[in-house]
């Protein structure tokens, strides 16, 4: 009998006990109203302008856990991934061939307010001031004599995608089919340009898409031939094709660059046996930068370099002596050392860094690489790109630099 009632005792605590937990679980929480409680600075949010659907549907357990969770402010997953949940759209646009940033590295918020704003989508600030925060070289187009029409009435989104595209810089499709969504291939377009077939190029090399000091979204510097409307100079006028040009590229260039000829004759002739040769990195109509560059020195150049699985690091840290441009080291066209550079000597070094080693580490002639046999130089030290180390040291300069060659 003492069993038996032993048994009835413990289950009908036990049921008792679960009762009660279920009666707590079927409690219905009235959100967000409980949430204010604490929370009371949230409250006046929902009565922005764009507010998060969630927010505005008073869930906040949507978003946050109300009791723990491994992450910052409740968050019920990881931001990115919640956002993703439901935001299926933002998660194909990150799978395309360009991604923005901070939509790439999951910085949602970044960009987004996660409960309300005053902007659509619920961005922290007007879509333009907010592109320019961080393009900041676009702070100065509306301030130009010529500003692309959509740029001015509907701002970036009127021709790149926020998250991704399948388009090189997110842009919403290709040019020309871009440019020819506003720009009719008609009569005034053809007598502008000698002729429509000009209609399947890319606009953007002689068009600055964004803002121009010259008439017709024109790039500021022009090359002579194509600002005297002189096209015969290099295009041949009785071609079949469509401005075929006269020669190839780089015996085009030479007639008038007679530098290219001396350049070639280096060991290491960047680019100037490739097909394209100078149209690889110059604009043959018109640009922005000295010397018709396509884009400007670092970024032309970090186009290619630096483009390996192997180089994993963010581009900035590949970048070095942030003040000048590559080819302050660099000869761009043609060298007698594969890295291009002016001159292997610590001359070149020294040209700006006239100190360096006075009464350190001896260079020169005199200080054997061990490593090597070879004389000492600044790259026996230092690396040019990608060091992980300050003043450009590949290796901890306390200790594993010094006994690659100290090991005694």
């Amino acid at each position: 009998m003492k069993t038996c009632s032993w048994i009835l005792t413990l289950f009908l605590t036990t049921f008792m006990a679960g009762a009660a937990v279920a009666q707590v679980l079927n409690v219905t929480v009235d959100q967000p109203d409980v949430c204010y409680q604490c929370h009371a600075d949230m409250e006046e949010l929902a009565a922005g302008e764009h507010v998060h659907t969630a927010y505005s549907s008073g869930r906040c357990s949507a978003c946050h856990n109300p009791h723990a969770s491994r992450h910052a402010t409740l968050l019920a997953d990881d931001a990115v991934e919640l956002c993703l949940s439901c935001h299926e759209d933002v998660g194909a646009d990150i799978e395309k061939h360009s991604i923005h940033p901070p939509a790439k590295t999951g910085s949602c918020l970044d960009c987004h307010d996660p409960h309300a704003s005053s902007f659509p989508s619920q961005l922290h600030r007007a879509r333009s001031a907010l592109c320019e925060s961080c393009h900041q070289s676009a702070t100065a187009w509306s301030e130009a004599a010529v500003v692309h029409a959509p740029l001015k009435s509907d701002g970036c989104s009127a021709c790149h995608a926020p998250h991704g595209s399948d388009n090189g810089r997110l842009l919403t499709s290709a040019a020309p089919q871009l440019c020819l969504g506003c720009h009719a291939v008609d009569q005034s377009f053809t007598a502008k340009h000698e002729s429509e077939g000009i209609a399947s190029s890319n606009c953007v090399a002689c068009h600055d898409p964004h803002a121009s000091s010259m008439p017709g979204l024109l790039r500021a510097n022009r090359h002579a031939p194509f600002a005297e409307g002189n096209c015969q100079a290099c295009h041949a006028s009785n071609a079949t094709a469509a401005f075929a040009i006269r020669s190839p590229v780089r015996d085009l260039c030479a007639g008038c660059h007679g530098q290219m000829g001396n350049d070639k004759a280096e060991s290491y002739h960047h680019n100037l046996d490739d097909e394209l040769s100078c149209l690889n990195c110059h604009n043959p109509h018109a640009a922005n930068g000295d010397a018709l560059l396509a884009a400007k020195q670092v970024d032309l150049c970090m186009s290619c370099h630096f483009q390996k699985p192997e180089f994993d690091k963010p581009k900035d840290q590949y970048i070095t002596h942030e003040a000048q441009a590559c080819s302050a080291c660099h000869q761009p066209h043609g060298s007698e050392n594969s890295l291009l550079l002016k001159s292997l000597d610590v001359d070149l070094c020294k040209s700006c860094h006239s100190g360096a080693h006075q009464s350190a580490h001896p260079i020169g002639a005199e200080a054997i690489d061990r490593r090597t046999g070879q004389a000492m130089t600044c790259l026996s030290c230092h690396q040019l790109h990608g060091a992980d180390y300050e003043k450009h040291l590949p290796l901890d300069p306390t200790m594993n630099l010094c006994i690659q060659c100290h090991q005694k």
